[in-house]
């Protein structure tokens, strides 16, 4: 997606005196670090691990500074022609394999999440200054709902074939964001993912994850008995919460 686009949808997406500063601001002087910015049709949620193949240019060198200066980027989500304002850092955690020509596999974990204030254009990839954010004030979600949390989880590992599963570390009952932990790498419509993302109750959003997941389990139970090796897809199970669990 081309960056003036990118910047036009954002702009589009925000409301009231925000909305009008988001593209004055650009050329006014940074106090603070810029973030550099990542857009792309996915939802990176807090302690999770993803893989990425970095192609364009400019996100070539974005990766560079990155790796150079320790730097972490901002992943937000494109919905259909919208770009999401609020997103989730990621910290490059490997290398996994570099091309002659500059590409790059690499693996990131989701950090922190993010509000944009407004862009800079200076390099060639877009940058943004921020707004942190973390849950509210509030107690953590009982202890038995965590562990049916973890219950649910599990079933679900063992119904279904999820690749992306293998590259997540285990959820634990302590974790104070379990929530995003049980979601790393299941299938989820993007509206879902990004819902959650902007949730700042880990009460609420355990919640959703246990109920979620029930359904899910729902629908893998009574798939048609299949081996092992047969057992329901991510593109599967994406097709079924596509037309289940929209937003």
């Amino acid at each position: 997606m081309e960056r003036r686009r990118i910047i036009q949808l954002l702009a589009a997406g925000a409301t009231g005196l925000w909305a009008t500063s988001l593209l004055e601001a650009q050329d006014l002087p940074r106090a603070e670090p810029l973030l550099p910015l990542f857009p792309l049709d996915l939802v990176l949620l807090p302690h999770t691990n993803l893989p990425l193949h970095i192609f364009e240019e400019r996100y070539k060198e974005m990766i560079q500074d990155c790796l150079e200066n320790k730097w972490e980027f901002g992943m937000l989500a494109v919905e259909g022609d919208r770009v999401k304002n609020i997103g989730c850092t990621a910290s490059v955690s490997k290398v996994v394999e570099r091309f002659p020509d500059g590409r790059l596999n690499i693996l990131v974990r989701g950090m922190r999440r993010f509000e944009i204030r407004d862009l800079n254009e200076d390099k060639s990839y877009l940058r943004g200054s921020v707004e942190f954010f973390d849950d509210g004030a509030g107690e953590l979600p009982a202890e038995e709902i965590r562990q049916r949390a973890l219950r649910l989880h599990g079933r679900v590992m063992e119904l279904a074939d999820i690749p992306a599963a293998s590259l997540q570390d285990p959820p634990r009952i302590a974790d104070t964001q379990l929530s995003y932990r049980l979601m790393a790498g299941v299938p989820a419509e993007l509206p879902w993912q990004q819902s959650l993302l902007e949730l700042r109750s880990e009460t609420e959003r355990l919640d959703r994850v246990v109920s979620y997941l029930q359904k899910l389990i729902d629908f893998l139970e009574a798939a048609p008995d299949k081996p092992p090796a047969a057992a329901p897809g991510v593109a599967e199970m994406r097709r079924y919460v596509r037309a289940r669990f929209r937003g």
